[in-house]
């Protein structure tokens, strides 16, 4: 008891015991592993959340400040808030991926759905966001259906910052399509923009991280590290891939069937 609740690191250990008493110490340590284990979720859990949430809120708090100080044109009110807007939508799309992920973790049930719903739901949402960058979103759906072991908003909040990153180096084209591999279905994002620096394609999965390729967008460098970090949670992953046309980025979701 007392190690519960001040010392979660201290064990019984495998020490001479009767054979009774060995297996009521090993059902205890197994207790406390789980209580630990328990503990450093939310901990690293309420880390992130405040880390990640930082950067925009922060960008939220000096548009106000700015709009409070002096007289502003209605050109620039306008711009603050398309600011205030993007940094809060990016702050709820952070919110929700980390609780999807928190839930997979929790082993609760993944569920299922047709992968054809998950894509067409994205291609409704990110058509037209695409469209204002300057760039066209072609989603491939399969012929039948394509049963995935996750629900389909899972999947879309997977697959969406895969979009949301070609859709800020694609020339002109993104492209998305699927396939049943093996045991499991992946999903490929591809877009034809200047692609991946060799020795970058593991980098850029680290929270924070920002490719090396120039692009004028100032995001957070979190997008592909909670798409992973959700895919995984569920039984999948995201790997970047090789791009059969020769250029740009291709980037392959990887879901239990």
């Amino acid at each position: 008891a007392e190690w519960s609740e001040h010392d979660l690191e201290r064990r019984f250990g495998v020490g001479p015991r009767p054979d009774e008493l060995g297996e009521l110490a090993a059902t205890f340590d197994a207790l406390l592993d789980r209580l630990a284990a328990s503990l450093r979720h939310e901990q690293r859990l309420s880390a992130e959340l405040s880390h990640e949430l930082r950067t925009p809120l922060a960008r939220i708090l000096a548009e106000m400040e700015l709009l409070q100080r002096r007289e502003r044109s209605a050109a620039e009110v306008h711009e603050a808030h398309e600011v205030v807007v993007r940094s809060a939508e990016q702050m709820n799309r952070i919110v929700e991926t980390l609780l999807a992920a928190a839930r997979a973790e929790s082993h609760a049930p993944r569920g299922r759905s047709d992968l054809s719903e998950a894509l067409s739901g994205l291609e409704e949402a990110w058509t037209p966001a695409l469209a204002q960058r300057g760039a066209r979103l072609e989603i491939r759906l399969p012929d039948g259906p394509l049963a995935v072991g996750l629900d389909a908003d899972v999947v879309e909040r997977v697959v969406a910052p895969l979009l949301d990153n070609a859709s800020h180096f694609a020339a002109s084209t993104v492209t998305v399509d699927a396939e049943r591999n093996g045991t499991g279905v992946v999903v490929r994002v591809r877009d034809d923009g200047p692609g991946l620096v060799p020795g970058e394609a593991e980098a850029i999965f680290a929270p924070g991280a920002r490719g090396a390729q120039p692009c004028d967008h100032q995001g957070t460098g979190l997008g592909l590290a909670l798409a992973r970090r959700l895919a995984r949670a569920a039984g999948g992953d995201v790997r970047a891939g090789e791009n059969g046309n020769g250029a740009g980025a291709c980037f392959l979701v990887e879901l239990p069937a």
